[in-house]
């Protein structure tokens, strides 16, 4: 996966954001988000697919990544507020990403689906899922 693209990507096109960073994992994500909205890139998980060749390798692999949206609005503790805040921004980041490609050797990105991962005292974090393809290939095995 094309981090630093994707990255970029998402702040330029969803300019309302106050913070755009990456995280390993969920802990780490959420402790990133420090202030609203913001957006932080969970990690890819990559899947290879089996190998196509004899004597040489050609895999096409998945890359999974999660992005999780953060909008705080204590105009209503209960979340509705949020949720309205939200609803703004995931149209934006959806557009961003659908159909654009990281680096000339991946795939468009695709869509994969959505979280809610927490909603409290006016906190609403969203996860939004996408997947992008490339290939790994070596011509020979030593």
């Amino acid at each position: 996966m094309q981090l630093a693209p994707t990255l970029s990507r998402i702040d330029t096109q969803l300019s309302e954001l106050k913070q755009v960073t990456a995280a390993p994992t969920l802990e780490l994500a959420i402790a990133a988000l420090k202030t609203y909205p913001s957006a932080c890139i969970l990690m890819p998980r990559g899947k290879a697919g089996e190998n196509t060749l004899v004597n040489a390798i050609d895999q096409s692999v998945d890359d999974l990544f999660g992005v999780i949206l953060a909008v705080r609005n204590v105009a209503d503790m209960h979340g509705l507020a949020a949720s309205k805040d939200m609803d703004v921004l995931r149209p934006k980041l959806i557009a961003a990403l659908l159909n654009w490609s990281p680096a000339t050797d991946y795939e468009a990105i695709t869509y994969a689906g959505h979280q809610m991962l927490y909603c409290k005292d006016g906190l609403l974090l969203w996860a939004d899922h996408f997947i992008t393809r490339h290939r790994v290939r070596a011509l020979t095995v030593q």
